[in-house]
């Protein structure tokens, strides 16, 4: 075991309580890894964040972080105070929020975590709908790539995730929500869209922008092209939905994108002048949508909540009966 390097005391130890706030401080400086990212989280300034972490060494005695001119890493007992801080962290907010609800119904954060092109498409409108059932919630939405949003989900840091064909992990519970169409699509001016249906063979001869196969529905989109026989050296490839369909809109190429994220951009007979247009091409392509939790996870009333609206407006997604669901929370029924 290292030696843990222990810092001068004008108190003896224990004589100083350890605040919430500043553990909060030590909390948030080892999630980010540095004092900058964390300032932003926090809203406070750089010298009253290092304040607040110095004044927590001297309380415990110990160094929690090491510097060194290319950053912070935390030493053992930083590694040991976050494992036990992340516990406390889940119960004052578990408390905060049980009190809450007594007097508002369901209340406190739900942390969310997602990809751009499940977050920015889909959950905006489902967003609009809780906070408006549950006024008291307090809905935060964390967009990473998908691996980053598994790992903070294991770290309990979010409660739950919506992601697109994510990998599996025994540690989670999987919940498809639906499936969506993943269309080839082109820009207007592109001969594609002047064809009444293209052909595998077809694909070879025409430009390609990509999703990065980085991404989920990136593998996805390559893993469906290889099965259909086509290479494809895409001339553009990114990790960004939206990169990829402005770029396919200004005709540089073809691309695969989900149907939610051109739903609004694509030629039909209520939008004739859309810039966008899907291409007949056989055989579908689809992605799940899931939900993904963590199996060890207590969730909160309001994360319940959110879920159950989830799950209502992904039915709705589906072509699913619609639910009945209850008023919100505090409205009158009709007498």
């Amino acid at each position: 075991m290292k030696e843990l390097k222990a810092l001068p005391r004008a108190a003896a130890p224990g004589s100083r309580p350890m605040t919430l706030y500043r553990l909060r401080c030590f909390e948030v400086t080892f999630e980010e890894g540095g004092f900058k990212r964390a300032t932003a989280r926090l809203h406070v300034t750089q010298p009253a964040l290092s304040y607040q972490i110095k004044q927590l060494e001297a309380d415990l005695g110990v160094q929690l972080f090491s510097r060194r001119p290319g950053g912070i890493s935390p030493t053992e007992a930083g590694e040991l105070l976050f494992r036990h801080v992340r516990r406390i962290s889940a119960l004052v907010r578990q408390a905060r929020d049980a009190v809450k609800e007594l007097a508002e119904g369901p209340a406190g954060e739900i942390r969310i975590g997602t990809v751009n092109s499940v977050g920015v498409y889909f959950l905006p409108r489902l967003l609009w709908a809780v906070r408006s059932r549950h006024p008291a919630a307090r809905p935060t939405v964390l967009y990473r790539d998908a691996e980053g949003i598994l790992d903070a989900l294991l770290a309990s840091r979010l409660d739950l995730a919506i992601l697109a064909d994510p990998r599996l992990d025994h540690r989670l519970r999987y919940e498809t929500l639906f499936e969506e169409r993943v269309s080839l699509v082109c820009g207007r001016s592109h001969p594609f869209r002047a064809l009444p249906r293209v052909h595998p063979e077809d694909l070879a001869r025409v430009a390609f922008v990509a999703l990065s196969s980085s991404t989920p529905t990136g593998a996805l989109a390559a893993a469906h092209l290889a099965r259909l026989g086509v290479a494809v050296d895409p001339v553009v490839s990114s990790e960004d939905v939206e990169t990829v369909k402005r770029m396919v809109a200004l005709g540089m190429g073809v691309a695969f994108l989900p149907d939610m994220v051109t739903e609004n951009e694509t030629v039909s007979d209520e939008n004739p002048g859309a810039r966008l247009a899907r291409i007949p091409l056989q055989p579908v392509l689809t992605r799940r949508v899931v939900l993904v939790t963590w199996s060890g996870s207590q969730p909160s009333r309001a994360v319940m909540a959110f879920i159950d609206e989830l799950r209502r407006w992904s039915g709705e997604r589906r072509g699913d009966p619609p639910a009945v669901s209850p008023p919100p929370h505090g409205a009158g029924g009709a007498s």
